[in-house]
């Protein structure tokens, strides 16, 4: 990381030189996303970001004017999260140093907007401005870094933007140094903590100077020649010999003719690759322009060279990528037949035969003439084809290779989470559509079986998301798992140390059965966690007796759990719950009394009246006492029953006395956690009462016919007529009920209008089912 810091360094100090002739002020940019949680040799990269900055800010002349600006450091998934830390002013590196330090990383990369935004801070359009931009990822909020930088220096006054690509490999340098280079700055990539401490002890920072500085002197361009060949078919590749300085980063490029930009080039190829090397024809016929690109010590790239190339149509061709990382989508434009079976596939190079393939599309006449494959998660070279699908054979008619590159990830957790405990995970990586990352113990090597994971595609921010701790402290580690055609792979790895939490929970030794029981209680208080009640000899979690979740209550505030109904031993448990199983955190053994009851009814009671029903007990909350058929043994199906909350103990209540005759209980029943218990219990017997009616024996059709009764007139008895054959309770034709009328005194129902035989009856009400009390025939006759 040798560079990071002597350019850090380099750009600070000439910033300063000119600062006596003019209020020129500088704004440091810095990547506070979450992917700089991702680690190099072990480190977090924004460790060594802090200290890079520490230590440079350490020799900056004390009158230098230097600002900070921070993105991704407040809000997980904003592109609107940029804000101006420390606003420019002499004397502010302390101030700087100890921002970065407290800084947290969690979002998303709005570099641009971020640039545009000190920029304007620096009122670029007014003053000399200059920006230093530390980023360890691309642009991904829909924003153009070369269409900002190329804005900013036609606008500002005397802009300048330094950009250091901190990780970037060089495929992700090009896109960001565009800034740099279209305001005339610089950009620098920056490796690995090694090489920063090697800068920091080799570097010094001079004192400004006051002098007017120096004109540069013009730049010598070295000489470099291009022999392409004259023409290709479209998606093929072209030979192309050269010469030239073959620097560093130098390249061959393809281009559309004119072309004057020196990015986002048609397709290139890097010239450490020799001569000749390859570049890849563009996918529509037209003439292109090859070039020679050079990168200057004024840090801009230079065109050396140029030499057109013919790129004619073909019957079948395949134009896709030179290169894609393991595990990424590759878009491949594609030529053909069209058959109804034909497609293109992708295969391990040397592979003739035509099945076997790792991954393929069809390639009809209903196919975009743009389809995606899935690159393998293995690097090495393969290759893509269109095979023809015949009635008789298959055959391939065009193949390119593509070579497929590591794929680079990182994940970042704490070192040491509490068990259940809910971690935050940055990372970085293709974030194919299975990708995802995982947590498993460190002994376990296989894909799958993990305790749990998410889906890359699922982080809103596209660099951090959430997991739940293992509940048994150990050893673990957090994996990016990279899935494409082929095998799955783990790309990167974390190790992270899970410690026990600390809870505790306390009851009252001694607890009335059904009584509501204060838990008082503290632990980590997990989304799931939760407290419960289970018989002593109970082993396992779940099959809880009565339970509360620990998020619903406040931690210190003692809770409520209703006791079981059932005298013995017991424990309360702390449950915590996290990724794998859930764990017993921490218990208490309590002991579950007998409650005490009691009820009383008469020996014997008619059928349909009122009893009165005394009684005593806990009357907890949910207890009552029914009335059941003595052969009745389960809780409920009860005949008929009372809350005993709302009554008083001690005071009688009323319960109704079934309709049918025979023996029963009245019973107290207690409920609470578990299994609700018969408390305690009295038989007694129902006896069926006195009752008659009477009527003529023959009336007319519709007359109004005199009814003698007697019986023991409760509240819903009644009496009715029926068809003689009509057999059960309701469908009466008429009825009264017997409270309207006087017992002895006759009263009136009318006959029916259908001659025929019927029956008036008195119809016993009681709890449970009605019974006819008594009957008698009569006969209606026609008018």
């Amino acid at each position: 990381m040798k560079p990071l810091y002597s350019f850090l360094l380099a750009g600070l100090v000439a910033a300063t030189a000119s600062a006596s002739l003019a209020a020129e002020q500088t704004m440091i940019v810095l990547d506070a996303s979450g992917s700089m949680w991702g680690q190099i040799n072990g480190k977090p990269k924004l460790q060594i970001a802090r200290e890079a900055l520490a230590t440079v800010l350490e020799g900056v002349p004390a009158d230098m004017e230097l600002g900070l600006i921070a993105y991704g450091h407040r809000t997980r998934g904003s592109c609107s999260d940029i804000e101006v830390v420390v606003k420019p002013a002499a004397g502010t590196g302390p101030e700087i140093t100890q921002a970065a330090a407290k800084m947290k990383f969690l979002g998303k990369t709005p570099l641009s907007a971020s640039v545009l935004k000190a920029a304007e801070e620096l009122r670029y359009t007014e003053d000399k401005a200059t920006v230093i931009l530390i980023t360890d990822g691309l642009e991904n909020c829909q924003a153009d870094p070369c269409a900002v930088g190329a804005e900013l220096a036609k606008n500002g006054i005397d802009f300048t933007a330094h950009v250091v690509g901190f990780d970037l490999t060089d495929a992700e340098g090009k896109q960001v140094a565009c800034l740099a280079e279209n305001t005339g700055g610089r950009y620098v990539s920056a490796a690995n903590a090694d090489e920063l401490r090697d800068a920091l002890l080799n570097t010094m920072v001079q004192p400004a100077k006051k002098d007017t500085p120096k004109e540069p002197e013009p730049l010598l361009l070295p000489e470099a020649t291009l022999d392409p060949d004259e023409s290709v078919a479209i998606g093929g590749d072209i030979n192309v010999k050269w010469t030239g300085p073959n620097a560093e980063n130098d390249y061959i490029d393809l281009v559309p003719q004119n072309y004057k930009k020196t990015y986002d080039e048609l397709t290139f190829t890097y010239t450490k690759d020799g001569s000749p090397l390859t570049v890849r024809a563009a996918g529509k016929p037209g003439t292109y322009t090859v070039r020679y690109i050079w990168r200057g010590s004024d840090n801009k790239r230079h065109v050396l060279a140029e030499a057109t190339v013919a790129v004619t149509d073909s019957d079948v061709a395949l134009v896709a990528p030179d290169t894609v990382q393991a595990g990424g989508m590759i878009a491949i434009q594609w030529k053909g037949p069209a058959n109804e079976r034909d497609y293109v596939d992708l295969v391990a190079d040397g592979v003739k035969k035509t099945s076997g393939e790792l991954t393929y599309v069809y390639t009809n006449t209903k196919t975009e003439p743009e389809v995606e494959l899935r690159a393998p998660t293995k690097p090495g070279v393969y290759n893509i084809r269109y095979v023809l699908n015949g009635e008789e054979q298959k055959r391939v008619l065009d193949s390119i290779p593509i070579t497929v590159t590591e794929a680079t990830a990182s994940v970042s957790a704490p070192e040491q989470i509490e068990a259940g405990a809910v971690i935050p995970i940055f990372w970085t990586g293709p974030a194919g559509e299975r990708d995802y990352v995982d947590i498993v113990p460190t002994e376990h090597k296989r894909i799958g079986g993990e305790l749990t994971l998410f889906y890359t595609k699922d982080s809103e921010d596209g660099e951090s998301h959430e997991l739940q701790a293992p509940t048994k402290a150990g050893e673990y580690q957090v994996r990016y798992i990279l899935r494409g055609s082929g095998a799955d792979r783990v790309l990167v790895k974390q190790p992270f140390t899970v410690i026990a939490a600390d809870g505790s929970v306390s009851v009252p030794e001694s607890v009335v059965a059904g009584s509501v029981i204060a838990v008082e209680w503290t632990g980590p208080a997990n989304h799931d966690d939760y407290v419960d009640i289970v018989p002593v000899d109970h082993k396992r979690i779940g099959g809880e007796l009565t339970y509360f979740y620990t998020r619903n209550s406040e931690e210190g505030e003692p809770d409520q759990l209703k006791a079981p109904t059932k005298a013995g031993e017991y424990r309360v448990r702390y449950i915590l719950r996290g990724a794998g199983a859930a764990s017993v955190l921490t218990q208490q053994t309590f002991t579950v009394v007998a409650a005490e009851g009691g009820v009383s009814v008469p020996e014997s009671v008619p059928a349909g009246s009122v009893v009165q029903v005394e009684w005593s007990g806990p009357a907890n909350y949910d207890d009552y006492v029914d009335i059941v058929p003595v052969d009745h043994k389960r809780i409920g199906g009860e005949v008929t029953f009372f809350y005993t909350r709302d009554s008083e103990e001690g005071e009688p209540d009323q319960l109704k006395a079934p309709a049918k005759a025979g023996e029963y209980y009245v019973r107290y029943i207690l409920r609470g956690s578990g299994a609700a218990s018969v408390l305690t219990k009295q038989a007694f017997t129902v006896s069926k009462p006195d009752g008659s009616v009477s009527v003529p024996a023959s009336v007319k059709a519709e007359s109004m016919i005199p009814v003698e009764w007697s019986g023991p007139a409760n509240h819903d008895d009644y009496v009715d007529i029926v068809p003689a054959d009509h057999k059960r309770i309701g469908g009466e034709l008429t009825y009264f009920y017997t409270r309207s009328s006087e017992e002895d005194e006759p009263d009136q129902l009318k006959a029916p209008s259908k001659a025929g035989e019927y029956q008036v009856r008195y119809i016993l009400r009681g709890s449970g089912q009605a019974v006819v009390l008594a009957k008698q025939a009569f006969t209606v006759t026609d008018n």
